[in-house]
């Protein structure tokens, strides 16, 4: 039996995207929103900020955090890095997957295999977010968000899957989480 490379292309890519095709995702109390834009540079100290570890599945959420922190924070002077420095300010960032339960990891990985003929969905998983902020060399406070996605697949969802352009995306969670800690963190800076 000779195995031909097209029609094993084929297969995958066909395999792939009725997996992926036929998903919902919404995330809880994360209405869709628009990207945020910068905001006003009104803190002359330095922020620096260390994303050491971000989850393998990734769908755009470490981008987001990323871009933030470059771009988007009220500091005028930010950058990438591990080390506290004693003059200015020093944020920690660890975000924790948080898996769906065992059933729901059955129930998907029975999805999967069957190219998503049987359905499969989560109401507990997302993500476990802490910030802690150091300023001048001290640890002031850790800020912790918790995140909540609801998740369900199964083929007939593929005439469907439009509603997913009208729930929030990771990437859009991410940066709103992250609007947040620096909100709850104003008292500080």
């Amino acid at each position: 039996m000779r195995i031909n490379i097209k029609q094993l292309s084929l297969f995958f890519t066909l395999f792939v995207a009725t997996t992926t095709a036929n998903c919902l995702i919404d995330y809880k109390d994360f209405p869709k929103a628009d990207p945020l834009v910068s905001s006003k540079k009104i803190h002359d100290k330095k922020l620096v900020y260390n994303l050491p570890y971000f989850p393998a599945f990734n769908l755009g959420g470490k981008e987001a955090m990323e871009t933030y922190f470059q771009v988007k924070t009220p500091f005028k002077n930010t950058e990438s890095g591990v080390d506290v420095p004693n003059d200015g300010y020093f944020v920690d960032v660890k975000v924790d997957y948080r898996s769906p339960t065992t059933p729901a990891l059955l129930f998907l990985t029975a999805s999967t295999m069957t190219a998503t003929i049987l359905p499969a969905w989560s109401m507990h998983d997302g993500y476990d977010m802490r910030y802690t902020l150091w300023k001048n060399g001290k640890e002031v406070e850790t800020f912790s968000y918790s995140v909540e996605r609801k998740y369900g697949q199964w083929f007939p969802l593929f005439f469907v899957i439009w509603l997913n352009t009208d729930t929030a995306t990771e990437k859009s969670v991410f940066e709103r989480t992250t609007e947040q800690f620096f909100k709850d963190a104003e008292r500080y800076f």
